[in-house]
């Protein structure tokens, strides 16, 4: 089974370290991860975009509106949409945060702790009926209670270079990229305050070195035991 090495993180901090979140966008993405529905909200954000313009369509709508579920659930839907057009398919996320927040006010008072309190699976499962929630977000959601190791989160860049790794296959499903990345990551080695750092840090890596359109293969730390990357240096060959 591969395992990420111990021996490459400290490369991995000297490498990746530097494209590291600002401390603005700490501040906000501290503001968020302890708050349920602004995690909820910002996540919706995230969608489809990059982290900036996540951040600037979240501030953009705090600026506008109280970022609670009965104020977005009553606000209207095109004013939503106007003041998070900086963050991308403005429209559409604005559709899915109006009925999102209702659905969290008629079916939980407007309060998603309680829900957060159940055993993950179940939590899981009533996240994501919430309108707007796929996998992605319900474990953004739940990574906030249970830990990047119960509930690590997917997203396009991770389930790119899971697959480039030959962790999985292909046409491997949310769930089983999941899992194999939680056994890549070799958790009993690093300090459970380094577990997000660490995380991270691999998250850069795919994002900077492992990109969809020309990965730089020739400069990454794992192309040893990556499937795709022997497969290019063979095809060289």
């Amino acid at each position: 089974m591969k395992k990420l090495s111990i021996g490459l993180l400290p490369t991995l901090e000297e490498k990746y370290g530097r494209y590291w979140w600002t401390e603005d966008e700490e501040q906000v993405f501290k503001d968020v991860f302890n708050q349920p529905f602004k995690n909820l909200i910002f996540t919706i954000l995230s969608q489809n975009t990059s982290g900036e313009n996540t951040r600037r369509a979240y501030l953009s709508l705090a600026s506008r509106f109280l970022v609670e579920p009965y104020t977005l659930a009553e606000a209207e839907e095109n004013e939503i949409s106007e003041a998070i057009r900086p963050g991308g398919l403005h429209k559409v996320k604005a559709r899915r945060i109006k009925e999102g927040s209702r659905y969290v006010v008629e079916k939980f008072g407007g309060d998603l702790s309680t829900v957060l309190s159940f055993p993950k699976e179940e939590a899981r499962k009533v996240l994501k009926q919430i309108p707007g929630v796929g996998d992605k977000t319900a474990d953004v959601l739940l990574s906030s209670i249970h830990g990047y190791r119960e509930m690590l989160v997917v997203d396009t860049h991770m389930s790119r270079i899971a697959k480039r790794l030959g962790l999985v296959n292909d046409n491997a499903k949310y769930e089983d990229i999941q899992k194999s990345l939680k056994e890549f990551i070799p958790w009993d080695e690093i300090p459970q305050e380094s577990w997000e750092r660490i995380v991270g840090l691999f998250w850069l890596l795919a994002k900077h070195t492992c990109k969809a359109q020309r990965p730089k293969c020739g400069e990454c730390l794992l192309t040893d035991i990556c499937e795709k990357g022997i497969v290019s240096r063979l095809s060289e060959g």
